[in-house]
């Protein structure tokens, strides 16, 4: 018997070739998605965020994120619930979320007062979003010290007002919520303590008077902040600030000498040292300060005691540069030798434009013999 032998047309072997492609492509389609859908998960909570801190006005309250699984990486952002005094119900659904707070913290302020406060944190990743609320804090309490610092007690400052001299800011009283951080701006004012300005880079707790200070009176502005805000409060001014001391022995002039400095009459001569009726006598005197300079322009009177017994040249006269001023004192004719063998002179010395009774103004009674 004779074999007979069948052979494919060619169409069909073409299309018997891309049948086979496409089922073996498929499959492998298959296996690959199957393998990436059981890698790739999205966030799920498995243990609730905490939150911690002191339920009272003006305290801080931190949050955990809690414990999720998911697939890596997974980010966190945060909100806040303000809740009734049972907590908002189960897990927080009857809670109303505060405008505006989306960092990890929150600052308890006056509207949380009476409420129970949760974090929700929201957890992302590439494969989806969840998020889960934490516990509720105990029922929020107000403080009196809650709040933006107050002040009770104004700044001060404390140093000598010289130039050179440094002085030294005290940040005052304050209440308010804690913690309060204190900065520091000295101020330049006029005699009075008013028309100040501010002194430029002068932002520390002390500060060394300078040259442009003398004569001026300063301040210090002290500003308290805290998480709530802030406020200042500035000092009472200084004594008006006076001039670097000379060394000691040098002289100064009138016009560098104010209270509490004040002129001194320390020394005196006659030369002779004998008064002698229709005489004279040549009278110097020393002026100087309490702080033992010899003092240029002060001026000096003298005046016989009683009256009318000696006439001295002139009324009043300036010291010289070395502090010593000089009269030529003549007796008169009603010069009296009875009863004493002295007779005594007042002597002032003073600063032009000050009454003669006060400011730096310096008094002696000093005696020459009567010959």
């Amino acid at each position: 018997m004779k074999r007979e032998t069948v052979r494919a047309k060619p169409n069909q072997m073409a299309f018997g070739m891309l049948f086979g492609i496409i089922i073996a492509a498929a499959g492998a389609l298959a296996i690959a998605g199957s393998g990436s859908a059981g890698a790739q998960t999205a966030p799920a909570n498995a243990g609730e965020p905490r939150v911690t801190g002191a339920a009272v006005q003006g305290e801080t309250l931190t949050t955990t994120n809690g414990t999720w699984t998911g697939t890596a990486p997974i980010t966190f952002r945060y909100r806040w619930l303000r809740c009734d005094t049972t907590g908002g119900g189960a897990n927080g659904l009857n809670c109303t979320t505060i405008a505006g707070e989306t960092r990890r913290t929150y600052i308890l302020r006056r509207a949380d007062v009476g409420h129970r406060i949760r974090s929700r944190v929201i957890a992302s990743n590439a494969d989806g979003t969840s998020s889960a609320n934490s516990n509720a804090t105990p029922t929020v309490k107000a403080s009196s010290t809650a709040g933006r610092p107050v002040n009770q007690k104004p700044p001060t400052i404390s140093g000598t007002a010289q130039q050179g001299q440094t002085l030294t800011a005290n940040s005052g009283t304050w209440t308010g919520g804690q913690p309060i951080t204190y900065a520091y701006q000295w101020r330049r004012c006029d005699q009075s303590g008013g028309s100040c300005s501010d002194i430029s880079g002068a932002t520390n707790k002390t500060y060394v008077l300078t040259t442009a200070d003398v004569g001026n009176t300063l301040r210090v502005r002290v500003t308290a902040k805290n998480s709530l805000g802030s406020r200042a409060a500035t000092s009472t001014p200084t004594a008006a600030v006076s001039k670097a001391d000379a060394p000691v022995g040098s002289a100064v002039a009138i016009s560098e000498v104010s209270l509490p400095n004040r002129l001194q009459i320390d020394q005196y001569t006659f030369q002779p040292n004998r008064l002698r009726k229709h005489g004279r006598v040549i009278a110097r005197f020393h002026v100087s300060d309490s702080r033992n300079h010899s003092v240029v322009g002060a001026l000096v009177f003298v005046e016989g005691v009683p009256l009318g017994q000696t006439a001295p040249s002139h009324a009043e006269r300036s010291t010289e540069a070395d502090g010593w001023v000089t009269f030529t004192i003549r007796a008169t004719s009603r010069l009296q030798f009875k009863g004493s063998n002295r007779f005594a002179f007042f002597v002032r010395a003073r600063k032009a434009g000050e009454n003669p009774l006060g400011g730096v103004t310096a008094r002696r009674l000093v005696a020459v013999r009567l010959g």
